[in-house]
């Protein structure tokens, strides 16, 4: 609205204010004149004014209709939830289809959570009135916090189609394609919303997170700083870049959003939860915990602040900590989302006890939640594989031997999670040549962008086409993306442990790279597997023990082939002997890589760097025997 408009609004609602106070000045029992006099209220956005007007109105008529809604509504902007909900139920009364009123109702209840009721009125609202697309949208969103996503993209799908330009139902969309995991469809939703609404700090803000999602940090940063640049005070958008600002490593940038967040808003408790994931990559760990603490005294059922807050830890005794989270878990409709990740905690909890049977009851649990959140078949896996073998046979890296960019900064750290990767990292990182730069995704993502994904049935074709000159290219777009992490390091390790699946690609890619595999006993690797939550994607196999074992072994032979097919490429590490003799492995993995000795490598757990993966408690000590 321009400025002159604006002041014409104004001025009609001077105006209007001017003869109500007249009216009831004249007569103080005029109930419409107190009604407009508390809509004028909450225009202005005087919302206890609006609801000492409208309460005088309902005095007088407490059977006025809309009156009662104006009520709810300014009841609800002050947060005063149940008296709302009261007021809406009382216009119910009167005229039980009043499609709008049964809208906010839903609204009401939304806000405290009790998803059920609020679902049930925004369907009454739309048997009532089935094209009325805020409350389609509304119900989206209902669903999508109930985690019944299907539906929830069924309802912002319906909402779009009867108001095309509805950028709120757009943005709604994607958030809840995200939480699908169609990270590409969720990020055309969001530029749809924006295209309508170009300054939705919320839109770009969550754009920020899809992005973040699909491992374009630096693109997600830069929405972040959008959403900021329109709303300075948005604390969920500091925390949210934050959040990338983590995943680039940047932990002081980080750890210094996260305090606007929370300067901001001293009460979110994601911000508190999210601060002390930073502070435990730094390896602060008591400032950690003290985070985590902060989180779960302003949300106690918090689930991953009880999860994080277990794994930053190692409990001696039955801790408050540990019947904190017990009490979490008990109470009466927990949502599966939340049971998984305090049963994870708890059995990490009572591991640290010694107390087996209870522990592992936990992570069963927990592991059956989370695998009944997704579709997975072992026996693609195991296609894929065979496929890869049949590809990249002997012939295959003959035919390509001048491929690659010569390059040699890359070291790869690789294998099985939990197999001694960032221990083996955390040790190179320690060398005054080498930069640590952690689990990256780039590989993968150049890989599928210039040939196919390694589980598409198009990426042999795609391979069988390519020249050696895109093999040196994709090689150079690698190194142009770690160089971003580190100018002027030597060395650069890229410590994803699923990287494996790889290896034929980084020799085409990067033959002079340097490629460190980390094995370990297959039943200690595959129970520490199991025990673990797996914040990132890509890890489907890891929360059923029968789909684990196969995987395991599918791993197992894929490096077999490796060896056979590329003799003196792979370099293996062995945990049990690196624990049990730490400098003479360190020599031999240092010299592997072309490095001198460098006595700060024995003192690893001293080296201050960001560790962000499960084992950034464990690499801040001492090497240690009790995981063997």
């Amino acid at each position: 609205m321009d400025q002159a408009l604006r002041h014409h609004a104004a001025g009609r609602l001077a105006a209007a204010e001017r003869l109500c106070r007249r009216i009831v000045q004249a007569d103080s029992r005029h109930s419409s004149a107190w009604y407009c006099l508390g809509v004028i209220a909450l225009q202005e956005g005087k919302h206890n004014t609006a609801v000492e007007r409208i309460a005088k109105a309902l005095a007088i008529a407490p059977d006025h209709v809309e009156a009662n809604i104006v009520l709810g509504n300014a009841l609800r902007e002050l947060g005063k939830l149940d008296e709302a909900i009261a007021c809406y139920r009382k216009a119910l009364a009167i005229e039980p289809e009043y499609a709008e009123v049964h809208n906010n109702l839903g609204n009401a209840l939304q806000e405290l959570g009790r998803l059920d009721e609020a679902v049930a009125s925004y369907r009454k609202t739309l048997a009532i009135k089935p094209d009325y697309a805020e409350a389609h949208n509304n119900l989206g969103v209902a669903l999508r916090d109930m985690g019944a996503l299907d539906e929830a993209v069924a309802s912002h799908r319906k909402a779009i189609a009867l108001k095309p330009g509805y950028a709120e139902a757009h943005g709604n969309l994607g958030v809840a394609l995200k939480e699908q995991g169609k990270l590409d469809e969720a990020v055309a939703s969001y530029h749809k919303a924006l295209a309508i609404a170009p300054d939705d700090a919320e839109a770009h803000s969550n754009l920020g997170n899809a992005l973040r999602a699909l491992g374009s940090h630096d693109e997600a940063v830069a929405s972040h700083l959008k959403a900021l640049a329109i709303a300075p005070e948005y604390a969920e958008a500091h925390s949210n870049l934050g959040d990338a600002l983590q995943d680039l490593g940047r932990l002081d940038e980080a750890v210094a959003s996260y305090h606007q967040a929370l300067a901001i808003a001293p009460e979110y408790a994601e911000a508190h939860n999210n601060l002390g994931n930073a502070l435990r990559s730094q390896g602060k760990l008591d400032e950690a915990v003290a985070s985590y603490h902060l989180a779960l005294a302003i949300a106690p059922d918090y689930a991953e602040a009880h999860r994080h807050l277990a794994i930053s830890r190692k409990f001696s005794e039955y801790h408050t900590d540990i019947k904190a989270m017990e009490a979490a878990y008990a109470l009466p409709g927990l949502s599966d989302r939340k049971r998984m990740h305090l049963a994870f905690g708890l059995g990490k909890s009572f591991e640290d006890l010694r107390l087996y049977e209870k522990a592992f009851g936990f992570f069963i649990t927990g592991n059956a939640i989370k695998r009944g959140t997704y579709a997975f078949s072992i026996d693609s896996v195991e296609s894929n594989l065979e496929r890869l073998k049949e590809l990249f046979n002997k012939d295959f890296f003959s035919k390509n031997r001048a491929a690659g960019s010569p390059d040699e900064t890359p070291i790869f750290v690789l294998g099985m999670p939990r197999s001694g990767t960032t221990l083996v990292e955390q040790i190179l990182a320690s060398h005054a040549q080498v930069h640590g730069a952690g689990e990256l995704i780039y590989l993968r993502r150049i890989v599928a962008s210039l040939f196919a994904g390694i589980d598409d049935g198009r990426f042999v074709e795609s391979l069988d086409r390519a020249g050696i000159d895109e093999f040196s290219s994709a090689g150079g777009e690698y190194i142009r993306l770690i160089r971003e992490r580190a100018d002027t390091a030597a060395f650069i390790t890229d410590k994803m442990p699923l990287n494996f699946w790889y290896i034929g690609m980084i020799k085409l890619m990067l033959p002079k790279a340097k490629i460190i595999h980390c094995c370990r006993d297959p039943r200690d690797t595959c129970l520490s597997i199991f025990k673990n939550y797996f914040s990132a994607d890509g890890n489907h196999y890891a929360y059923d023990l029968g789909e684990l074992g196969r995987y395991y072994n599918l791993y197992r032979d894929l490096m077999r082939h490796w060896h056979g097919v590329l003799p003196g490429f792979v370099y293996d590490v062995h945990y049990e002997e690196l624990v049990a003799d730490q400098e003479g492995q360190s020599r031999a993995m240092l010299a592997h890589c072309g490095l001198e000795w460098d006595d700060a490598c024995l003192d690893f757990h001293r080296t201050d760097r960001a560790v962000m993966t499960a084992s950034a408690a464990q690499v801040r000590r001492p090497i240690y025997q009790e995981s063997v």
